[in-house]
C-alpha cells in the first residue's frame, strides 16, 4: 500500500513539477507574511476618524475609539439637550456634562488604551455630533492577521517540504 501525502496530492492536482511547485509555495507564504506584518504595522498607528453623526430624541450613542497615550480628539455636540461623559480605559470620568444643549471639548489621551464616549439626547428634537479623534484598528482586526502570518508560515513549510521529498 502507498504513502499518500498533502504534497503527492497537490502534485496530481495541479500536475506540476516539483520546482514549479516549491516556487510557487514558497512565493505565496511569503506574501502571506508580508501581508500579514505589514497589516500588523498598519493598524497599529492612529488614524483620524470624523465623528460625524445625528441622535434622535432620547437616543444614545457610544464611540469606543482605542488611543495611544497623547492621541487627540475633539468632540463638538450641538441640538437639543443631552447628557455627555468621556470615561478613559480605567472606567474613570474624564469629563461628564448633563443638561446641555451645546459643549465642546478636546480631549489629549493620558493613558493608552479604549475610551468610551457616551452621549444621552434627552431633549426632543435632533443632537448633532461633530468632530474627529484618533484610534487605533480593533483588537478583533489582530485575530486576522495573526491568521495571515500563520497561514504563511504553513505554505512556507508545505513548500519547503516540497522541495525536500
Amino acid at each position: 500500500m502507498k504513502n499518500i501525502s498533502l504534497i503527492n496530492v497537490i502534485f496530481l492536482i495541479f500536475d506540476m513539477s516539483r520546482n514549479k511547485t516549491f516556487y510557487i509555495l514558497i512565493i505565496s507564504g511569503i506574501a502571506f507574511i508580508v501581508i500579514g506584518a505589514a497589516s500588523m504595522i498598519h493598524s497599529n498607528i492612529p488614524r483620524k476618524v470624523a465623528l460625524d453623526s445625528t441622535l434622535d430624541a432620547n437616543s444614545p450613542d457610544i464611540v469606543t475609539p482605542i488611543m495611544n497615550k497623547g492621541s487627540v480628539g475633539k468632540i463638538i455636540i450641538d441640538g437639543s439637550k443631552f447628557n455627555f461623559k468621556i470615561e478613559d480605559p480605567d472606567k474613570s470620568i474624564v469629563v461628564s456634562v448633563t443638561n446641555q444643549s451645546h459643549y465642546e471639548y478636546n480631549l489629549v489621551a493620558n493613558k493608552g488604551g479604549e475610551y468610551r464616549f457616551e452621549t444621552k439626547n434627552i431633549g426632543s428634537s435632533e443632537l448633532n455630533i461633530d468632530g474627529e479623534v484618533e484610534t487605533k484598528a480593533s483588537y478583533l482586526a489582530f485575530g486576522g492577521q495573526m491568521m495571515l502570518l500563520i497561514t504563511g508560515i504553513i505554505v512556507l513549510g508545505i513548500g519547503i517540504k516540497a522541495k525536500i521529498v
